[in-house]
């Protein structure tokens, strides 16, 4: 996964948590995102997501409502951009487990790999989508930025 050097930039990641992180953002919160910004989980599919809701429900929103809603589409849009830009192997592997909604032994199946090496490919997907994730939600003006990185304690700095 991640050599243990210390970075002189950066804190240090708490690897399992981090991708724990992923994993319950994607599992839990990406339905609530996909329906307050009007759109299905087949809409994800697409490699080129339309800048446009795929549907409305016709209501008339209240401004907050509105604002949320095109948060909830920025998120969306940072999501999917997340996904697709990743290096290939992670690009499928989160596109099977989190759009495609495959279980785990599907995604490994489908890769060819054995359990072992499929969790280390896992992991390593998770990773690399928590990092590009934060330049996505810069990008499509998300607002609040949601972080998905955990890190470890240390005596001078408390953990996020």
């Amino acid at each position: 996964m991640r050599s243990e050097t210390v970075s002189l930039l950066f804190e240090e990641l708490d690897c399992e948590r981090t991708c724990n992180k992923v994993d319950d953002f994607l599992t839990n919160d990406l339905d609530r995102l996909i329906l307050m910004a009007g759109r299905n989980l087949t809409d994800l599919r697409s490699p080129s997501l339309s800048l446009t809701p795929a549907h409305s429900n016709g209501t008339n929103h209240a401004e907050s409502n509105i604002i949320r809603g095109l948060n909830a589409e920025a998120e969306v849009h940072a999501i999917h951009h997340t996904i697709y830009h990743l290096p290939e192997m992670s690009k499928v592997i989160m596109r099977d487990l989190y759009i495609y909604r495959m279980e785990n032994w599907q995604v490994a199946e489908a890769i060819r790999y054995s359990h072992t090496q499929y969790n280390v490919l896992k992991h390593r997907a998770q990773l690399f989508f928590a990092d590009s994730f934060d330049h996505w939600q810069r990008y499509m003006k998300c607002s609040p930025i949601i972080d998905l990185h955990e890190y470890k304690e240390t005596g001078n700095i408390p953990a996020r």
